[in-house]
């Protein structure tokens, strides 16, 4: 059985990494709600007033705590599976806060061996199948420094128990747990400390605390399609009778985009580190996890309709006779007055930045002061803002880019007022550089008039 949900669960991450044509984001809610890799909250929100959905299925292999009476024999731990199908959501509340939720239906299992233990403090043995709602979880996050290089947030969360006090075949307890952490993210690394208190360490049920560290890369592998993602997770428990052994789970997979409706589909394999080097893939100490997620994208301008003509044009005018012509003096000569300059349809200028930097300098406020000015005289007038990266500069190409654009649409909207609804950015990142890297170091600025 462990073998075919393992082939099924391969079977799937391929199908997924050979999907994808385009990518228009990599917004997606992690397993537990939050956005970020796949386990890691990054320091990344949903942006302001739009959400992110999506559907999963994980799978991983646990030990078991120990009972007091007994020991499991060398060539036989105690182990069980846990498989969960849930859906989760995030929504940006402001620019740098959001909210997420994730609920979903888990299913416990191990083989029928000779073997006991504590599965969430509930004691255990033998063959072990049960089905059962997961704890809700409402949780928030908010990113303290947006503006800085090393961004950081803090995050908090709440599991609401689903299963009653009387439910005797329960696995979940029926206590609420609390979790509290702080995640770091610089260019494509991201790290992550967390605390999970559990509140059912009482008489009935002793469940111990849990402490993570974790680690992670979110690597652009194709820009704007295909990213990697790897993530190293040590899982230390606190206080507790019926504390299980410590663990460590390594996890590889990717992220692409299906198409330009926002569609995101993310797909991995994670082993348990310490299992896998004592015992290898035997019987299964290999996981991992599947997940469709949507981010509905913002409407794209509309263009005003041309102008179509009349398919019944008027018939054309009767010819009339021309009179005779008569004889004039001749005129005097006439200096003809030149033709007035035709009226410019769009104007385009372009700001430089430091390397690897977003910050405007006092040449840039220069130029897009003149911007300004003509947005102000002509209100019908709308402005592009478009970011570009040096290939030779480090970290996120794409954010980099996004954050050059979006700092000269801040500057006109707040220095000047400019409706930001008349202001669009996008980001090329190194897509469109050239051979001069000082000048793939932009974000170059075009204002339409009608």
């Amino acid at each position: 059985m462990r073998r075919m949900r393992t082939g099924l669960l391969l079977a799937l991450v391929a199908a997924l990494l050979l999907a994808a044509p385009t990518l228009s984001a990599q917004v997606a809610p992690t397993l537990t709600g939050e956005t970020g890799l796949f386990s890691i909250y990054d320091a990344q929100t949903v942006p302001q007033g739009r959400f992110a959905f999506s559907l999963f299925y994980s799978m991983y292999d646990r030990t078991a705590a120990p009972v007091p009476y007994g020991a499991p024999l060398p060539d036989d731990p105690l182990r069980y599976s846990s498989d969960k199908i849930g859906m989760t959501v995030a929504f940006g509340l402001l620019p740098t806060w959001e909210a997420s939720f994730s609920a979903g239906q888990r299913s416990y299992s191990a083989d029928d061996r000779l073997w006991a233990g504590y599965i969430n403090g509930h004691e255990a043995s033998g063959k072990v199948s049960h089905d059962e709602t997961d704890k809700f979880r409402i949780g928030t996050k908010v990113v303290l420094n947006p503006k800085d290089p090393v961004k950081v947030s803090a995050f908090g969360a709440v599991y609401i128990p689903t299963q009653s006090r009387d439910d005797v075949h329960a696995l979940s307890t029926y206590r609420s747990d609390w979790e509290w952490g702080f995640s770091g993210t610089y260019g494509v690394f991201t790290g992550q400390f967390s605390y999970l208190w559990t509140g059912d360490q009482g008489e009935e049920f002793d469940v111990a605390n849990e402490m993570r560290f974790a680690a992670g890369l979110n690597i652009p592998l194709i820009p704007n399609v295909l990213r990697g993602i790897f993530e190293i997770d040590r899982t230390m428990y606190d206080g507790g009778t019926t504390k299980p052994p410590d663990f460590t789970d390594a996890v590889l997979g990717a992220r692409v985009g299906l198409g330009d409706s926002g569609l995101v589909a993310s797909a991995a394999v994670r082993a348990n580190v310490e299992r896998w080097v004592k015992e290898g893939n035997s019987p299964s100490n290999v996981g991992g996890l599947v997940q469709l997620s949507w981010a509905p994208q913002p409407p794209k301008p509309v263009e005003a309709p041309k102008a179509v003509p009349s398919p019944h044009e008027p018939p054309p005018p009767v010819p009339v006779p021309a009179p005779a012509p008569v004889v004039a003096p001749a005129p005097a000569p006439v200096v003809e007055a030149p033709p007035a300059p035709k009226p410019e349809t769009s104007t385009t200028d372009e700001i430089l930045f430091d390397t690897g930097k977003s910050r405007l300098t006092n040449i840039a406020k220069a130029i897009l002061d003149g911007v300004a000015l003509r947005l102000k005289n002509n209100l019908s007038a709308t402005c592009t803002v478009v970011g570009f990266t040096d290939p030779k500069e480090k970290g996120d190409h794409a954010g980099l880019a996004k954050a050059r654009a979006d700092a000269a649409k801040d500057y006109l909207v707040k220095r000047h007022g400019i409706d930001a609804t008349r202001i669009q950015v996008d980001a090329k990142g190194d897509a469109e550089a050239g051979a001069d890297a000082t000048r793939n170091r932009r974000a170059v600025v075009t204002v339409t008039f009608p």
